[in-house]
């Protein structure tokens, strides 16, 4: 009998070469595609034909979080929950994020404890990195033909990171459907996606608008919008500065809704050799990603912000929160976490981050 951790390879590897089937972002057969690229925001490139239809992806922004998951094979009749299981179904918790010009995708298969509990260590991490999708980049909307070009600036698989994806998309309902390309029963994967001829499974990621609640503070207003890191600093409680590595790049993401994001990418990163990592593939991801998400609040008068974990790459800080001591200096962000111990030290970390949206919570997000 297949094991739930046997099944979890599986899924991965039926979602072909870059991340998780409901992503919504791939291209036909997990391909990304390539189009001509002029200069676009964050001094990244996008297609041309989405540049004068960026004004028209107004009703993206917001936050979404993932509804449901719809099945269908290649003639568009809904599939068997006993079709292909491992694509598509798994119980997943998903945000996607959208300021008007940036985006960020974070999303988390049911984590299953008593899973969790058998196996190694090694084998726990590989599962982490292969239930978990993360990345973050600009994007454009070309309206003309029905999708979200997203320029991939940092992803937690480093094969995904400056590539594109370019979901198809439509709203229903006040719901926001994205399609991603045909996916591949587990038979039909190799390195470069589906396999000649395959058929695929087509779906539908349903996702649904999380609005700003009744009752936000003036103390939350301050955080809302896109902020992009700018450098870490450590230093001893007696001020000693001392070396710190930098990320190559990364968002912090605080929307009307609530919900918060956080994914950081260190430089230098190797792509997977194939379309899974192995174990020392998976241990390399965790250790140069980190990303988290889930709902935060602003106590202003003690200065602190709380991140309340609900997803977390490292799935032992789920539920974890995480507070942040903060200060908006010379139109920075500044988050310090508790003060920690390192050889035997008391050090004090400071993460810098630059504005670059705001998001007004009264604005209409129709």
């Amino acid at each position: 009998m297949m094991t739930a951790r046997e099944s979890r390879r599986l899924g991965f590897l039926a979602g072909a070469a870059v991340v998780a089937v409901l992503a919504g972002g791939l291209g036909a057969c997990g391909t990304t595609s390539s189009l001509p690229e002029p200069d676009a925001p964050d001094g990244i490139e996008v297609p041309e034909a989405s540049v004068d239809d960026r004004d028209q992806g107004a009703r993206l922004v917001g936050t979404w979080r993932l509804a449901r998951v719809e099945r269908y094979d290649q003639t568009g009749a809904p599939l068997s929950h006993l079709m292909h299981p491992t694509i598509g179904l798994a119980p997943t918790l998903g945000f996607v994020m959208f300021d008007g010009e940036r985006m960020a995708m974070v999303m988390q298969e049911e984590v299953d404890a008593a899973d969790t509990d058998s196996g190694s260590a090694s084998d726990d991490v590989l599962d982490a990195v292969e239930r978990y999708t993360s990345y973050f980049g600009p994007y454009v909307v070309n309206e003309a033909r029905g999708f979200v070009s997203q320029q991939i600036a940092g992803s937690l698989n480093p094969r995904l990171t400056g590539g594109r994806l370019e979901p198809f998309y439509e709203f229903d309902a006040g719901q926001l459907v994205l399609l991603p390309g045909r996916q591949c029963p587990d038979s039909y994967v190799t390195d470069r996606g589906c396999a000649y001829g395959t058929t695929g499974i087509e779906l539908r990621n349903v996702w649904e608008r999380l609005p700003p609640p009744a009752d936000i503070g003036d103390e939350t207003r301050p955080f809302l919008g896109f902020w992009e890191i700018d450098r870490i600093e450590r230093r001893t409680v007696d001020g000693t500065e001392l070396p710190t590595g930098q990320f190559a790049a990364g968002y912090l993401v605080y929307m009307p809704s609530g919900y918060m994001a956080v994914h950081l990418m260190r430089p230098d990163r190797r792509p997977y050799e194939g379309p899974r990592p192995t174990v020392l593939e998976a241990h390399a991801a965790m250790e140069s990603y980190a990303s988290y998400f889930g709902p935060f609040t602003v106590d202003a008068e003690e200065g602190v912000v709380v991140h309340h974990r609900a997803g977390h790459l490292d799935p032992a800080s789920i539920g974890v929160a995480a507070p942040r001591a903060f200060e908006f200096r010379d139109g920075q962000l500044i988050l310090q976490p508790p003060v920690s111990t390192v050889d035997g030290q008391e050090v004090r970390t400071s993460l810098f981050w630059n504005r670059l949206s705001a998001l007004d919570p009264d604005a209409g997000q129709d």
